[in-house]
């Protein structure tokens, strides 16, 4: 019987390789891009956002240190016993258990202890109901302070039940959602024909709205500012249109803008100003 040749495997073949891989590499630096983007989940603006931001890396550095050891034990082993000649086959062995049982027992208390524990106290805290004794400086605001959330093919209604009409009907207003910063919003989330998903990146995740259900998430706002968001489910042709922008608001300026809206006036925009916003209310 013949003797089984393999190829050679040439220094120069591997230095080719790891340049591949260095360019692949850099290129995927460009798909980073702009870290200062509207919807920018890395770059938080609440204390939602910011606890899942976390998880994130909690998460992604051990597995990023746990790829650049396997990875770098496979290259490792490739150049350290690859075939340098056309000699016999070696002897082969297969299995090791003491080996193979470390290599599953040790990872899996790293994981548990270093990622599972630390993980389990913020998503509670995420998953949580808005708090009633949330703090917030707006005191003489209902905290949690409460919005209802309507999604419809293409758009979105957000409800005040807190700023009523002339008619005691509460507000609202079509794809913007005023709230004022630094104060906890219990949001109650709903739709009207199909399935959405409410979100806004740099406040909080994401929250279906289900026709029938009410779904209930609590975002926070650290500042006053405008954040960007969007329907995050296909829901027909205009979906791309469906989008949200959040008006953080100072006290006074939510006061204010909260007693605009019950009075039934309409705020027109200065088209010299990016931070002016047109509202409704219901006639």
């Amino acid at each position: 019987m013949s003797k089984v040749r393999f190829p050679q495997v040439r220094a120069a073949h591997f230095v080719a390789g790891f340049f591949v891989l260095m360019l692949i590499g850099l290129l995927a630096t460009g798909c980073i891009g702009d870290t200062d983007t509207p919807q920018n989940t890395l770059a938080p603006e609440g204390e939602v956002a910011e606890k899942q931001r976390d998880l994130f890396m909690l998460a992604m550095w051990p597995a990023l240190v746990v790829m650049i050891l396997v990875e770098g034990g496979i290259v490792f082993m490739m150049l350290r016993w690859r075939r340098r000649s056309n000699d016999e086959m070696p002897k082969q062995t297969h299995g090791n258990t003491p080996l193979e049982i470390g290599w599953t027992i040790i990872p899996t208390i790293i994981i548990i202890v270093f990622v599972g524990i630390p993980m389990i106290p913020v998503l509670f805290e995420l998953g949580r109901d808005p708090k009633a004794d949330a703090a917030c400086p707006a005191k003489n605001l209902r905290t949690p302070y409460p919005v209802d959330v309507i999604g419809q093919r293409f758009t979105w209604e957000f409800e005040y039940p807190e700023i009523l009409d002339d008619q005691g009907e509460p507000v609202f207003t079509t794809g913007e959602l005023h709230i004022p910063a630094q104060c906890e919003i219990a949001l109650t989330i709903t739709s009207v024909d199909v399935n959405h998903s409410f979100g806004v990146p740099r406040l909080a995740g994401t929250r279906d709205a289900v026709k029938g259900r009410d779904n209930v998430m609590w975002i926070k706002a650290d500042h006053p500012g405008s954040f960007s968001g969007q329907c995050r489910e296909l829901c027909g042709t205009g979906h791309a249109d469906m989008v949200i922008t959040v008006i953080a608001q100072s006290e006074e300026d939510f006061d204010a803008w909260s007693r605009e809206m019950a009075a039934g006036t309409k705020s027109v925009p200065d088209s010299t100003s990016e931070d002016t916003v047109a509202v409704e209310s219901e006639e």
